[in-house]
């Protein structure tokens, strides 16, 4: 009963906490539609971030067993190159958002 509590005064004088009724979220790991947003925005970096550089692992080793052949050669490339500008793009969209979040005056990546 972290966030829904209420003080009455008893008969002796001293306060009794009134708790909210047990269908009443208060408090725990995800307390408003804020906390949602931020994990699922957080998910996506993650995620993205983790499939640019499994993509970046890939084409290193196609470019590795082209074995000189021009056409795999220039398919590693393009494959490095497309996921190098996927990395760069995340991270703008990473740093507009969290800029749209600090205008807003609110924390997107909070460290607690």
């Amino acid at each position: 009963m972290k966030y829904l509590t209420l003080k009455l005064p008893n008969p002796q004088g001293t306060p009794t906490e009134v708790g909210g009724p047990p269908q009443v979220p208060t408090g725990g790991l995800f307390t408003t539609g804020q906390d949602i947003i931020q994990l699922i925005i957080n998910l996506l970096f993650v995620f993205g971030i983790v499939v640019t550089l499994i993509s970046v692992i890939y084409s290193g080793i196609q470019w590795i067993i082209s074995t000189g052949e021009k056409q795999k050669l220039q398919n590693a490339r393009n494959r490095l190159i497309y996921s190098l500008v996927g990395l760069i793009i995340i991270l703008m969209a990473f740093l507009i958002i969290n800029f749209i979040f600090t205008l807003i005056g609110k924390e997107l990546f909070s460290i607690n």
